[in-house]
């Protein structure tokens, strides 16, 4: 009985694995120097096992390898421009051989999955449990908003407000800056989204939380009139990590095919003492 239910289910393909993924994240919601979609691999290439990771690593690929996986879907594209060769002269270059000579496949959703409905803004909207969230437009791709905005059940002060990302997020610490303007009305970018202050304020965002703040960038925010949170590159991304493993769980169980997700193991990228 279980060798038949076996022979029934479906076998997937890295084709069907980019045709779902353009489905949840499709690649036109892309800013236009990002660079998603299948970065390497065959595309009739059968896939049993997928890795989700924020990052394709040495370590990410060397759990890949170990662990037999068939592709390896990260946010971040491994590369945004084609190298001019195929020399292996560094280490990025090593990782790309290692995978082609265990036939592991590679996809990125980055700015897309971004932008995605369910996607890394509305995961971090959740994890700060905003309400009301909605999208904020943007000029380059009107049919979908990348940042979103939403508000606090109720008014908070800024430092208060920190202490929550940071405990929302599982941070060490992180960095804030503002004036005297309560929390409430809260912006969130994923990533490095200090480019869209200006659109959290003409949603009316009092607050924005994103990563990769800078001194320079945070004077400016101030001069706006703009709380900001710096929950860090990585933190305000991660957790879509886990959110894609159980999405493509979930296509797997219901459309009967065959394949296993592991998610990496990641270290994190800054650490403090």
């Amino acid at each position: 009985m279980e060798e038949n239910k076996e022979k029934e289910l479906k076998e997937t393909t890295v084709t069907d694995i980019c045709v779902f993924m353009n489905e949840i994240a499709p690649v036109e919601y892309a800013e236009s120097w990002d660079n998603p979609g299948l970065l390497l691999g065959h595309l009739g290439q059968h896939v049993h096992k997928i890795m989700v990771a924020l990052d394709l690593s040495v370590e990410v690929a060397e759990q890949a390898i170990q662990q037999e996986c068939d592709i390896i879907i990260t946010h971040h594209p491994y590369y945004f421009n084609l190298p001019k060769t195929l020399a292996v002269t560094d280490t990025k270059m090593e990782v790309l051989y290692e995978l082609i000579k265990h036939d592991i496949a590679l996809y990125a959703a980055h700015t897309n999955l971004d932008a995605a409905k369910g996607g890394v803004n509305d995961v971090l909207a959740a994890r700060l449990g905003l309400e009301d969230v909605t999208e904020i437009p943007r000029k380059d791709c009107p049919e979908q908003g990348l940042a979103r905005i939403g508000v606090l059940d109720a008014p908070m002060d800024l430092k208060d407000f920190a202490e929550k990302v940071k405990e929302d997020l599982g941070a060490d610490h992180l960095t804030y800056a503002g004036g005297e303007e309560p929390v409430y009305k809260v912006a969130v970018v994923g990533g490095s989204g200090a480019d869209f202050m200006e659109d959290a304020l003409a949603a009316g965002a009092d607050t924005l939380v994103t990563g990769d703040l800078k001194y320079h960038v945070a004077q400016k925010a101030l001069d706006l009139g703009l709380n900001v949170v710096d929950g860090t590159h990585q933190l305000t991304e991660s957790p879509v990590v886990n959110k894609l493993a159980a999405v493509l769980n979930a296509w797997c169980e219901e459309s009967g095919r065959h394949f296993e997700v592991v998610r990496a193991e990641e270290a994190r990228i800054l650490q403090t003492v």
